[in-house]
């Protein structure tokens, strides 16, 4: 039996730019260090109620999920970024 070549993956799906505030990072600084901000909270509400509409069926939502992660990433991204230039 030849062994065939795996089917390529997926295209990764294109996402919008990510919901956080513009005066986030100033937020963010100003906060108390016991306070949690969540910089994607819309795509984080948006998976979580794709689960509650699916009866928790997480590979009905991987598109909310991939999109959450997509803005995580982007965030932090940005605080590297920030943080290297030392403005946080």
């Amino acid at each position: 039996m030849p062994l065939t070549k795996p089917a390529p993956p997926p295209p990764k799906p294109e996402f919008d730019e990510p919901s956080t505030p513009k005066d986030f990072n100033t937020k963010f600084k100003a906060k108390e260090s016991t306070k949690y901000m969540n910089p994607c909270a819309l795509e984080e509400k948006e998976s979580m109620k794709c689960l509650n509409d699916n009866n928790y069926d997480k590979r009905q939502c991987d598109y909310y999920f991939m999109q959450y992660k997509e803005c995580k990433k982007k965030w932090q991204e940005n605080r590297r970024t920030l943080r290297r230039a030392g403005q946080l």
